[in-house]
């Protein structure tokens, strides 16, 4: 109950500065007294605006197939991207040879700044989706792949020998020891993946693309369309946030089995 009732307390703060924030930037930005504001709307739009024109932006029917075009891209990409991942992972993990010979070369690729990669993949498969869910798997491979490699690495060998004494086999050690320890890091770079797939998605769509929610934000942005610019980060924040908090549910329920996990 007491728990509950922090829980509350807490959320309410979070409202409360969130409520004065809002009302602080509305303020500055010429909201409550006309003709004071310290920023221009040009630059920094006005909330109310920006809610006007959200709804405008529903009504007129591009937000539902732009959030569905950028949506699905991201999406395919973390789906992708966390499979490749972990199975590379896995393998490397397992294969020290290989590990050896091409973990610099994983290294490499993983310097690679993303926004590089992306007119690459637009210059070979084009403008469409193609293009941006690599650019997304691109973005989430890698974090899942070290992740899934440092957890096999990470796993204790007195754990496998304990394993082993009682007569377990390589299939007993995987399922009883490494995939515990491997689930741990996967889960801990998942929440991350999750927001870095939309943005790979979201990038892509910047360097090229005729739909989307990056490409509406890039041609808001040309037209000096403040509020519509304003609005799509809002929305990318609240599906980046929505998202995060789905995958710690998640993570919370699947590893609850865990000792000392608290689902943070």
């Amino acid at each position: 109950m007491a728990v509950m009732k922090g829980q509350r307390f807490i959320a309410l703060q979070r409202l409360l500065l969130l409520s004065g924030l809002v009302l602080l930037w509305e303020a500055t930005t010429g909201g409550f007294v006309p003709g004071w504001k310290l920023f221009e709307t040009a630059l920094l739009a006005r909330p109310s605006l920006i809610a006007v024109d959200l709804v405008d932006y529903a009504q007129s029917g591009l937000f539902l197939t732009d959030a569905r075009r950028t949506l699905l891209e991201a999406f395919l990409g973390l789906f992708f991207g966390v499979t490749g991942g972990v199975a590379l992972g896995l393998l490397f993990g397992y294969w020290r040879t290989a590990a050896a010979v091409l973990e610099p070369v994983m290294v490499a690729l993983n310097s690679l700044p993303r926004i590089t990669v992306a007119p690459i993949l637009i210059l070979w498969f084009g403008l469409g989706m193609t293009s941006k869910v690599l650019l997304s798997l691109f973005t989430v491979f890698f974090v899942i792949f070290f992740n899934t490699l440092i957890g096999v690495r990470s796993v204790d060998p007195e754990l496998v020998k304990a394993v082993k004494v009682m007569g377990g086999g390589p299939r007993h050690v995987a399922r009883m020891v490494v995939v515990p320890s491997v689930c741990s890091w996967i889960f801990a770079a998942l929440r991350t993946s999750v927001s870095f797939a939309l943005t790979g998605a979201v990038v892509g769509e910047f360097v090229g693309s005729s739909s989307g929610l990056g490409y509406r934000m890039l041609l808001a942005a040309g037209l000096l369309h403040t509020e519509r610019v304003f609005a799509i980060m809002l929305i990318l924040m609240v599906v980046g946030v929505s998202l995060v908090e789905v995958s710690r549910r998640v993570e919370r329920y699947l590893l609850r089995w865990s000792p000392g996990f608290t689902g943070m």
